[in-house]
């Protein structure tokens, strides 16, 4: 869980849906050092090895878990943003304008980040590039089922042709309908992410509690070795509880 790293292609797309400046070397670096400098850290204030390893492991791990967190808010608001901007192509579609011109008209209706990835397409496709490279280029950088279904669909009806307007239109009705759901689905596992979050700041609020009451009896978790080998492993068991209620109440749609 910590201190792993994506591998070099998927780490490089991410850096790109997260829209940051980092390079896959920076990246490295940043980790490297956040992961030595924790340690460092660690072995002076604390020296057990244990301490060390999992300080140095849960440091180098922030910029993953940072760029995995824009990742995700990213694609939230190109999800958000997506129903309105078919609504916009199909209607220009319905008024006599290529696929292009509507892919160009919601680009400029629609806002960041979904405007960007839209302009990008038109503008690959106007300067030479095919336009089904140009468009599963789009729905390779935007990790979405609704993008990649939005693109099946185009290239489904430049193959056989059709009624583009009226398959945009129940792409996002669909869409609308998972966002409903989705809401429904927040409020049924409320519940779970509020115990989750109590159960992980219970023992902490419980610890410093009784470290400010009786501070001598506390004092042993530090220095005794045989307790700090027992506080670590309850440090790893309760992130290991938190991110398991986490990982059961995230339900996809």
């Amino acid at each position: 869980m910590f201190g792993s790293q994506p591998p070099p292609e998927d780490r490089e797309r991410s850096l790109e849906q997260a829209a940051v400046q980092w390079t896959p070397q920076s990246f490295i670096m940043i980790s490297v050092g956040l992961a030595m400098g924790a340690a460092l850290v660690m072995a002076v204030v604390f020296p057990v090895l244990p301490a060390v390893l999992l300080a140095a492991a849960v440091a180098g791990s922030l910029p993953y878990f940072h760029i995995r967190r824009k990742v995700k808010r990213r694609l939230a608001a190109l999800e958000e943003q997506l129903p309105e901007a078919i609504d916009l192509i199909g209607r220009a579609m319905r008024a006599g304008h290529p696929l292009s011109a509507g892919l160009k008209m919601a680009s400029e209706e629609t806002p960041e980040p979904l405007s960007g990835e839209l302009r990008r397409v038109f503008e690959e496709q106007r300067f030479g590039m095919p336009f089904e490279d140009a468009i599963l280029g789009m729905c390779d950088r935007v990790n979405l089922i609704d993008v990649r279904i939005l693109v099946t669909a185009i290239l489904v009806q430049r193959d056989v042709g059709g009624n583009l307007a009226e398959v945009l239109d129940k792409i996002s009705y669909v869409i609308r309908q998972r966002f409903t759901i989705r809401r429904q689905l927040r409020v049924y596992t409320a519940q779970g992410r509020f115990s989750g979050i109590v159960l992980a700041l219970l023992p902490i609020a419980v610890g410093s509690a009784l470290f400010f009451i009786n501070r001598p009896y506390m004092i042993t978790l530090f220095f005794d070795p045989i307790a700090r080998y027992f506080l670590i492993l309850a440090v790893i068991l309760q992130i290991l509880g938190y991110f398991w209620i986490r990982k059961i109440v995230d339900i996809e749609i």
